[in-house]
């Protein structure tokens, strides 16, 4: 049973990583999974991160903060970060939030 657990959350860490204040988005995605769409993964800070992926790249992306606060995500060596509010939900691709070069 240890293993079954252990292989979802090895897919997770592959999807999504939440560790030093950020979210990093993608961090490890296999060529093969080209298209995609993942929801309701936990990130540290209370964020619930929904997203969906197309040849690779990330084309929506769905925040909900159960906290509020700075939430900072990461993709592709670019930063972002989203004020939220308690229980608010975000969806920083689709409302012009703009990647940051690190």
């Amino acid at each position: 049973m240890d293993a079954n657990f252990g292989a979802t959350a090895g897919i997770a860490e592959m999807l999504l990583q939440s560790q030093s204040g950020e979210i990093r988005l993608l961090p490890a995605l296999p060529k093969e999974w080209k298209d995609g769409e993942v929801k309701g993964l936990c990130a540290r800070g209370g964020f619930v991160v929904d997203m969906k992926w197309e040849a690779g790249t990330l084309t929506d992306l769905r925040v909900y903060s159960k906290k509020g606060g700075t939430c900072k995500l990461a993709y592709k060596g670019q930063e972002m970060a989203v004020e939220t509010k308690e229980e608010g939900e975000y969806f920083p691709l689709s409302e012009g939030a703009q990647w940051e070069t690190n």
